[in-house]
């Protein structure tokens, strides 16, 4: 049996607004300099402590972490209700699990991924195991998350799907192969530079 590893956010579900508004609220809280939707969504794909590095290089390390801490809390609390689930995306799930092996993984922390799936109406016995970023010691674009999966459910050839240039980095380096959709904030041309064996429009063409 082989892996079918997914991302999660603009991949399986839209979700900018959960975590542009979760940002936005923190930085008001922490009164930090506002930020705009664009400056944020230059970095969304990137772990939460890697964004605000981004965004806030002047701030030490300690208050940074606050930061992600106040904007996680936002997105178990209160914003993953904003989540929408891309069309389809339930009845691909249902297809694959018949045949393959399914795995979340995310630059997201655990909590947040649950907080998310169950917001969208998607049972967590969809999945055979749920990284979050907080559960490996580098996140994508290594493929630490996606190795963890393969150890821990004992295979060794799969797929990884992502809607972000990271997701495909990070599946190449772990040997699998990789499947771009254009529902994140990645142009297609952005996600065509990094040659994945197929670029989709969306999970709702997947094939497999």
């Amino acid at each position: 049996m082989e892996l079918i590893c997914f991302d999660l956010d603009n991949t399986l579900v839209k979700s900018n607004k959960i975590h542009l508004t979760a940002w936005k609220k923190a930085f008001k809280e922490l009164n930090l300099p506002r930020k705009t939707s664009k400056e944020i969504l230059e970095y969304f794909s990137l772990e939460g402590s890697v964004l605000v590095r981004k965004l806030f290089p002047e701030k030490s390390k300690k208050f940074r972490k606050k930061i992600v801490d106040l904007h996680d809390e936002y997105v178990v609390n209160e914003t993953a209700a904003y989540v929408k689930v891309i069309p389809g995306a339930k009845k691909i799930l249902k297809r694959i699990k018949k045949k393959y092996k399914i795995a979340i993984l995310s630059n997201c922390k655990h909590k947040e991924i649950t907080a998310i799936i169950k917001a969208a109406k998607i049972h967590q016995n969809m999945f055979d195991i749920i990284i979050g970023n907080d559960e490996v010691k580098h996140p994508k674009p290594s493929p630490d998350e996606i190795q963890k999966a393969m150890k821990k459910l004992k295979i060794k050839k799969g797929y990884m799907i992502g809607d972000s240039i990271y997701d495909i980095q990070a599946g190449k380096k772990a040997g699998l192969k990789t499947v771009a959709v254009a529902t994140g904030n990645h142009t297609k041309t952005m996600l065509k530079k990094e040659k994945p064996d197929v670029l989709l429009n969306s999970i709702a063409e997947l094939n497999i």
